[in-house]
């Protein structure tokens, strides 16, 4: 019996043995996820003008895609801005920069992958509606107005309403979107919840 168990310890033995050699040699490797040079953020999306962001783009199902924040701070800066949202808890599809008078300074849309950069149109105040909010890039048209009836939500310095936004490109496209316009003085401020 005895030599059962000396010959089962030489057997476990050797097996630990064969398996220390196996993950030794595991640690000189060169596999290429070992290179951790190659490992970098993620970088910013793009900005880039409308035309070139709109090439090899299927028009007619091209809606403005979710943008994070550090792309909207990249392309508007600091300061006051207002957001239209698809959703009360989604990310913003527009972004517009906003003077003290309370007339846009400029805006960002992000299409076909890239952030593409929108000019204010003026907007006569006696012919438009109170908040009416005008941006383009030829042959980018966007405009977002807040619902009349609808009365805001003040919170946290962030004035919530519902809106209606019309994207056009060109022509080709004309299409509303029913959401929420998020308007502050400064970047909204995101709840660590999300």
């Amino acid at each position: 019996m005895r030599a059962l168990s000396s010959q089962g310890g030489q057997a476990r033995l050797a097996l630990v043995a064969a398996f220390g050699l196996l993950v030794a040699g595991c640690s000189e490797s060169e596999a290429p996820d070992d290179d951790l040079s190659s490992i970098r953020a993620p970088e910013i999306t793009r900005i880039m003008p409308a035309s070139e962001a709109l090439t090899g783009a299927h028009i007619p199902s091209l809606d403005p895609a979710p943008m994070v924040d550090a792309a909207i701070q990249k392309a508007l800066g600091a300061g006051p801005r207002c957001e239209f949202r698809y959703t009360t808890a989604g990310r913003p599809v527009l972004a517009a920069g906003m003077q003290p008078d309370g007339t846009p300074s400029g805006g960002i849309v992000k299409l076909n992958g890239s952030l593409v950069p929108l000019g204010p149109v003026p907007v006569d105040i006696a012919a438009g509606p109170e908040g009416l909010l005008l941006l383009a890039a030829d042959p980018v048209r966007v405009a977002v107005m807040p619902i009349i009836d609808d009365e805001a939500e003040e919170r946290e310095g962030l004035r919530r309403q519902e809106a209606t936004m019309i994207f056009e490109v060109g022509q080709e496209l004309r299409v509303g979107y029913r959401g929420y316009l998020d308007c502050g003085s400064g970047p909204p401020v995101r709840s660590s919840r999300r």
